[in-house]
């Protein structure tokens, strides 16, 4: 046979009950150095797509 735990029930004491809480609300830290939103960043996108040279034409 296997044998059996019985687990009794635990009371929350205000201490964890504090803990807890504190664990809840605090801020969550930035887990990556994802970059931002930048607008600027456009114009020069496209400054650079204008000025990259062009494929070669196909020959008829």
């Amino acid at each position: 046979m296997l044998a059996q735990t019985v687990l009794t029930p635990h009371t929350v004491t205000t201490p964890e009950l504090g803990a807890v809480k504190a664990l809840l609300s605090e801020d969550e830290s930035p887990v990556s150095d994802a970059p931002l939103y930048r607008p600027e960043a456009v114009g020069l996108l496209l400054l650079a797509l204008l000025l990259s040279p062009k494929g070669p034409k196909e020959k008829k």
